[in-house]
């Protein structure tokens, strides 16, 4: 297929790497980082494997009549309103929207456009000239209506890929539920500027963020979103100490960094817009979230 990938950060850059394998790609990027793909190619630094060097055709503008099989929109939610109406303008038909998003219901009717939405498992920070990253090399992507009229068409978008595609045609209920998980988290960057190593023994603060994030999840089923992957939910009411744990360890290694607090330092507008749908939500519902509230402080204060 021909595939443009709009984003050259780190989800955008692994991405376009990974799906090369049977299909024409190319990449769009502005700016600083376009003048580095043309001169020195997609570098990629992988954390727990080699480093990579691809060349690949790189834009630095859509136009209106360039028509791909499917375009990949990777970016923070906070920039989508500033890329729909360039996609809008142009003539391709598929669009997939990758990355966190609690408000897909918003982007699910662009005109003329079938939208599908994604969330890619890749996380790592952006250099001058290459990208240090950890990537799994797992999508989960569809549709937010629970149709499966897309199910086929994905899978040739990955079939000669290393990506394993778990096709989810729930992704409004999906994302809802990634956002729920992943704010406390960022909460907990903030709170310490970025060194998530100084929490790795506080168990009180990784049960904090638990009942947290069950918080959110009782607001979503309150507003009858589910809980997914199923029995997610169960297992961090049920595993709730296993699961505190689990983050303690993330915080005192790299995976903390590369995953949690190298985003969050970098995005916070990204996050003061999740925090934001989530307070609509919150609203919604009518159910108190008072840990949520008590974590979110760090980022609401935060001023670096």
């Amino acid at each position: 297929m021909r595939i443009l990938v709009i984003g050259a950060g780190v989800l955008g850059s692994n991405l376009t790497h990974s799906i090369k394998k049977g299909n024409d790609v190319v990449l769009l990027a502005r700016n600083k980082t376009y003048e580095n793909l043309k001169k020195y190619g997609l570098v990629i630094k992988h954390k727990l494997g080699r480093k990579n060097t691809d060349h690949f055709k790189v834009i630095s503008k859509l136009e209106d009549d360039d028509i791909y099989d499917v375009i990949f929109i990777v970016s923070r939610c906070s920039q989508l309103d500033t890329i729909i109406p360039i996609i809008e303008n142009n003539k391709s038909k598929n669009v997939v929207l990758v990355g966190n998003n609690l408000n897909a219901e918003k982007y699910a009717k662009i005109k003329d456009k079938n939208v599908l939405f994604a969330f890619f498992m890749a996380a790592g920070k952006k250099y001058d000239g290459y990208i240090n990253s950890v990537c799994l090399n797992k999508i989960t992507i569809g549709r937010i209506d629970g149709k499966n009229t897309d199910d086929e068409f994905i899978k040739l978008i990955f079939k000669e890929t290393k990506v394993k595609a778990i096709i989810e045609n729930k992704m409004n209920d999906y994302l809802k539920t990634h956002g729920c998980a992943v704010l406390p988290l960022v909460f907990a960057s903030y709170k310490v500027d970025g060194d998530l190593k100084l929490l790795k023994k506080d168990k009180e603060y990784s049960l904090l963020i638990m009942d947290a994030i069950i918080e959110g999840y009782d607001v979503l089923k309150k507003l009858g979103y589910e809980i997914l992957p199923k029995g997610e939910y169960e297992n961090c009411v049920n595993k709730k100490e296993k699961y505190a744990l689990i983050y303690r360890i993330m915080f005192s290694c790299f995976i903390g960094k590369m995953c949690i607090s190298d985003h969050a330092m970098s995005a916070r507008e990204e996050f003061l817009l999740l925090n934001s749908e989530f307070e609509k939500l919150k609203k919604k519902s009518k159910l108190e979230t008072k840990d949520y509230d008590k974590l979110k402080l760090s980022l609401l204060n935060y001023n670096k």
